[in-house]
This record gives C-alpha cells, structure tokens and sequence, in this order.
C-alpha cells in the first residue's frame, strides 16, 4: 500500500504568452516579492517543486520517449514519419518557463541557513544543467541563459546561440556546482529528492550522449569540428567521455540491484526480480536513484498500463534478437516460432515481453495469482506485447495506475562508465566485472568473461557505423543496454548520438517485424492446446481463434523476410519516409522564434522554413 505523502503546493502561476522571450522575462504572476521570499527552506520547496513535474520525465512521457526501431504502437511519432517542420515546432510555455523559473530562484535566494540555502542553489544547478541538456540533445547550438533577461535587454533577447560544446561544458559546470552542494541524502523521502548520486548519474548521462554524438558525428553538419576551446578548457569526444568515466566511476560498487520476489511472479528470483522492480507501487531505494511519485491517496496517477493496451505496445523481432541464450551465447536462427523464441533465453525476454504462460500481477483470495494469458492481438499488433510495467488487471484504465517511475537507475550508470570507458579504448576485465556482470548477475545469466575481441554477426550488421579500438566490446555493451534499458525512454537517443538515426523509420527496417510465421493457417502460440492466432487472406476462414487474432494478411499487415507467407509478421511495411542523414538528428528551430530575433536564431542544417537573412 503507497504511504501518504502531502503534495506541496507550487506557487508560481502558468504565465500566458506565445514567444520564449516572454517566459524568458515575466516576473511570475503570484502575490509574493522576492525581497520577502525565498527566506525559508519551507519556500524554496514549495517553489523547487515545479521543477520536477517540469524537468523531470514522467512515466506518461514513455508514451512519447519510446518510438523508436525496439517498442512501437498503432501511432507513429513524427520523427518516425518525417512530419517534423519548423513550422509545426514551437517553444511554448513549457519550453522555457522552467529556465526562467531556475534562474530567478538562483537569483533570489536569500535563506539565512546557509546550510538549506546551499541545498536549494544545488538543486537549482541540477535542474538548470537538465534543462539544457535536454535542449542540447534536440536542438544542437542553443543560446545559454545563467540570469533572468530584463524586459529591456535587446541583446539578450536576440542573443544568436551558443555553440553547443560550450553549453555542454556549461552542463558540467553547472554539474559539478550541484555535487558540491546537495546533499547526499535527503533527510525526508530521498528517492524522490536529487542528491549527489542523481548529478552523478545526470553527469554520466549527458557527457556519454555528447562524447559519442561528437565522435560519431565528427566533420557533419552537426559537428564540423571535435575540438573546441572556450576559456581555458577545449572539449571533445574524448573531454565528454572523460567526464563520464569519472562520474559514473565515483558511483562503482556504492549500490545493488534489487532482487526481491515478493510478488510470486515466478519460482526463482532471477525469473521475477527484473520485471517485479518495474511494478513495485513504493520506489525501491538502493537500484533507484531518483524516482517519480506516484499515489492514489495524493491523486497522483498515470496511464502507461492503458496507453499499453489502447495502442498495442508491441516489441521488434530486432528487439528479441538482442537477447542472448541461457548460456551467453548469441542467437543463430532468425526463424525461430513464437515458443521457441523464449526457450532458453536470457530471462530478462520473458520479463519484458509477454511469453508463454504470462501472468499478470493480480491475485485470487487464496494468494494465488490468476492462470496465464494467452497472446491476444487487442494488445499488440505483431504478437510481441511488452509488459515492462504492467502489473494488475486494475492499472488497465485511464489514469489508475499508482507505481512509481524509475528515473535514474543504477544500471544506467553502469552501462555509462562500461561504454564511456569502451568507446575511449580503455575498457578492462576489472571494468566488465564491476559493471555488466553485476546487471547479468541479476537475473542469472553468466558473466561477460572479460573483454569481447570478436564482434557478434548480428551485432555488426544492426550498428555498422560503431568504430574504435574495442569495437566488439562497444557492441556488446550496446546489446546490454538495448536489453537492460528496454522500454525506459532511452533508444531514440541512443540511435541518435551513435549515427544510427536511420532505425527509426520503418522503411529502413522493412517495416515493424514481429513474430516468425510459417504461413497462413492456424497457430496455438504458446503451445497449451488452443489457437491463438488465424492468418488468412481472401475470405475470412472458419476458426476457433479469438475474434481479435482472425488477421487478414495484405493490407496493415504484411509477411516479409521470406517468400510467399513465410517471414515475419509485419506492420508499417508500406511506410515510405526515407531518413535524411544531413538533417534530421536534430529538430527545427522554431520558424516563428528565428522571426522574432530577426534571424539572430539560426536554422539547423537541412530545415527550409522559407526565411531568410543576410548573415546566414
């Protein structure tokens, strides 16, 4: 049962206006002065508190954060389709809002404890370095604001941007600030408070997704030139993955995964631990370094487990190949039948997507959990259905589901410090064992055994752009994080920083591959003795299937990677959007806000929004 935890009110009021300027400059609309706030600890809560439901993602973001090449729905995101347009982009209230709101915090601390106003200013950084990161990673070169601008100020106000090496060496800064003053620990309800491992694990993030999107994108339009110096620092590919080593390595062996069984889902706790944590309604406080509240009692609920189901959240054959055999070993065969993909494999596959005998998180009077689920098409539309965070039948609708979100985890970090150190040509046995076997060791599976020389087939031919010393490991650092991080908002990214941008769209994947069929006809799935699956085409057949998996082949869905109707059970096979290397990593700036600054703003490479200014 969620603990009752009272929501502080927020006191900053929405302000109402169209242009980043505006939200750049507005005194906020409440009945308060900054010469008689922020004086108390109890104030700068109730004002730091909007920065996490701003910054911090929720677990309604997954909806958004999870299109990619692994996990899609009934909907493609736009960067899928290529309908993103400078026009059709705008930076709203919600865009710079958050900024403005940071700085003037920043500004107006004026807490007589030294102790508390240290704390906030430390949150104040952490946010602020969040917020650009994020802008970074979307939009490149953006113009860094540390002061709120005054109403009068025209050179701000049409300030062109800054490189984006120079934001992101000011993201570290900002960073460093952070460790320096918040505390380690939180004296209420530290998992949903930023502390020094929450800037650690942040900094890892943010200088791994830099270092690598330099290094991958050196000489582009994006990044035509690695080095940069600004002051007495010059930042690179190898500055940034410097800096991820050390942040993620001053967190090495300083936490444990959670392997608890509590719910029963399966006999041994290596078969349950990893999905168990994804639906745990209380945060569990060692793996989870930061958290999002969720509670029934505070009216704090969302709705991943019904936008799950409304949209057929459903997992890639590309997805399910990732996942290694019991025994370390890759997968040889690619037509492998719905049961016997999940013989053997890494535990992990029957936690993430729904197999035979799946189980929802619900129980009868006797403590027994209900029978198995069979695969049902109303849930997924190539008969790969997730179920990373599903857990009772009483989450499945609209706004109802009440477990916290994980928003930092130890994994992650792990995974930071073995790719940062990799991609520098640096990884060692010692790294390996401190990093991806203590993730394999939770779920049973063996350890890495060192340092991999030799690179997988599969592996190559999926991330042909990955390069360096330590190649083979590089891509089997990537196999583990595809899998530990399945479903968690990060595989856009990933493609993104590492070149491999052309994933998203399913033209470039031959549409959305599912489950492997050996024509059409009939299929009991999971092998209990019922059909779960008619393929037919022409008049619809006689069959004992449920109504929901009676599927003409032809139109949505298609049978590919074969001949004649054997292959793989596809959708969004007629997608035609044709990835643009030289521009689409980053998203338009907004045509409407280069207008204002009278093109002061920049447009990003290949983005045509028809203006057009002398100096450009």
């Amino acid at each position: 049962m969620k603990k009752t935890v009272i929501l502080l009110s927020v006191i900053a009021a929405a302000l109402a206006a169209v242009s980043c300027k505006d939200f750049l400059t507005k005194t906020p609309q409440a009945s308060l002065s900054p010469d008689t706030y922020f004086t108390s600890g109890a104030e700068l809560d109730r004002w730091a508190n909007k920065f996490y439901s701003d910054i911090v993602p929720s677990a309604d973001d997954l909806a958004e954060l999870n299109a990619d090449d692994n996990g899609s729905t009934t909907s493609l995101s736009a960067i899928q389709k290529g309908t993103r347009t400078p026009s059709s982009k705008s930076w709203s209230a919600d865009t710079w809002k958050p900024l403005r709101n940071i700085n003037y915090m920043l500004e107006n601390n004026r807490c007589t404890d030294q102790s508390v106003k240290d704390r906030y200013d430390g949150v104040c950084y952490f946010f602020r370095a969040w917020f650009y990161f994020k802008m970074v990673r979307q939009y490149g070169d953006i113009p860094w604001y540390d002061h709120v601008i005054d109403s009068g100020n025209k050179e701000d106000l049409n300030k062109p941007r800054d490189p984006r090496g120079y934001v992101m060496l000011k993201v570290m800064e900002d960073l460093d600030r952070a460790y320096e003053l918040l505390p380690t620990k939180w004296p209420e309800k530290p998992v949903y408070h930023v502390s020094k491992d929450a800037v650690l694990a942040l900094k890892s993030r943010a200088a791994l997704f830099e270092g690598t999107f330099r290094k991958y994108h050196a000489g582009s339009e994006f990044v035509p030139v690695d080095e940069q110096t600004f002051g007495d620092v010059t930042v690179s590919s190898e500055w940034f993955l410097r800096q991820a080593v050390d942040a993620a390595g001053r967190m090495l062996g300083t936490r444990t995964l959670y392997t608890g069984n509590d719910l029963r889902l399966a006999k041994k706790a290596t078969d349950a631990s990893y999905r168990e944590y994804f639906v745990l309604e209380d945060a569990e406080i060692d793996e989870t370094i930061l958290s999002r509240l969720y509670n029934v009692d505070i009216l704090v609920r969302h709705s991943v487990q019904y936008y799950y189901k409304a949209n057929h959240r459903s997992a890639s054959h590309a997805m399910v190949a990732h996942y290694l055999k019991k025994d370390g070993s890759p997968v040889q065969s690619e037509s492998l039948s719905f049961y016997e993909v999940f013989q053997n494999r890494d535990p992990r596959l029957a936690q993430s997507i729904q197999g035979p005998g799946f189980v929802m998180v619900d129980f009868n009077e006797d403590g027994k959990t209900h029978p198995s689920q069979p695969i049902s098409f109303d849930r997924t539309f190539n008969g790969y259905r997730i179920i990373k965070f599903i857990s009772d039948s009483g989450h499945e609708t609209s706004t109802t589901s009440t477990t916290d979100f994980p928003v930092f985890r130890y994994p992650e970090v792990l995974l930071n410090y073995a790719e940062a150190k990799a991609e520098l040509g640096e990884l060692t046995a010692d790294d390996i064992t401190k990093t991806i076997d203590v993730i394999r060791a939770r779920v049973g599976m063996p350890a890495m055994g060192g340092v991999p020389t030799n690179s997988d087939s599969f592996l190559e031919g999926y991330y042909p752009k990955a390069s360096g010393a330590q190649k083979a490991a590089i891509l089997e650092i990537r196999r583990e994080r595809t899998v530990e991080l399945f479903c968690e908002g990060f595989r856009q990214w990933d493609l993104l920083r590492w070149g491999e941008g052309a994933k998203l769209t399913p033209k470039a994947t031959g549409g959305f591959k599912g489950i492997y069929v050996n024509g059409l006809g009939e299929y009991d799935l999971d092998r209990d003795g019922k059909v779960d699956l008619c393929l037919y085409r022409g008049s619809k057949p006689t069959t004992t299937a449920p109504a929901t998996n009676i599927i003409e082949v032809g139109d949505q869905w298609t049978i590919t990677g074969g001949s004649g109707d054997v292959g793989y059970l596809t959708y969004y096979s007629k997608e035609d959007y044709e990835w643009q290397e030289g521009r689409d990593y980053l998203w338009p700036i907004p045509a409407d806000q280069r207008s204002l600054t009278g093109g002061a703003l920049t447009q990003n490479p290949g983005w045509d929004d028809g203006l057009s200014y002398e100096d450009e």
